[in-house]
């Protein structure tokens, strides 16, 4: 029995119909997706980098702080608080002449098992009589990296 097809309905060509992807379409579709892969490890590795720098920052600043505290609180005539190298009271923020220094500070502040390098540099007289300008600087990384706090101490 001869179908016939139903009036208003063609049939297609079997010969325009397409079946699927060619080989080349899959690899350049591939090429896309793998350059969009690197691109989104790439961002991601750069945010791991920025939190941690962000991370270190935050701690050597607290550090820096926290030092300032305690030298504040304690007496004018304090030795933490003595100016030992008068040749750095040009320039505080020297770490080749320093007062007073902490190597291998961790977070809490105890010294001994950190990455932090803690000095401060005292500048006595500085910027009147009776004062004395403290700095300290709070380094990571071979001192690649550092933050510096100052205050102004009286008598």
């Amino acid at each position: 029995m001869k179908r016939t097809p139903l009036p208003g309905i063609r049939k297609r060509p079997l010969v325009n119909r397409r079946q699927g992807f060619t080989l080349i379409e899959v690899l350049i579709a591939l090429v896309i997706l793998t350059v969009g892969l690197l691109a989104a490890a790439k961002m991601q590795i750069s945010a791991i980098q920025g939190n941690y720098f962000s991370s270190n920052t935050s701690t050597a600043l607290s550090l820096a702080e926290q030092k300032m505290e305690d030298l504040l609180g304690r007496a004018y005539s304090d030795a933490a608080v003595a100016d030992t190298q008068a040749g750095n009271n040009g320039n505080l923020t020297s770490l080749v002449t320093k007062d007073h220094e902490e190597n291998n500070v961790d977070e809490e502040g105890v010294v001994g098992g950190g990455i932090y390098h803690r000095v401060w540099n005292v500048a006595d007289d500085t910027p009147i009589s009776n004062t004395k300008t403290i700095t300290i600087l709070v380094g990571w990384g071979n001192d690649r990296h550092r933050v510096t706090v100052s205050c102004i101490k009286r008598f």
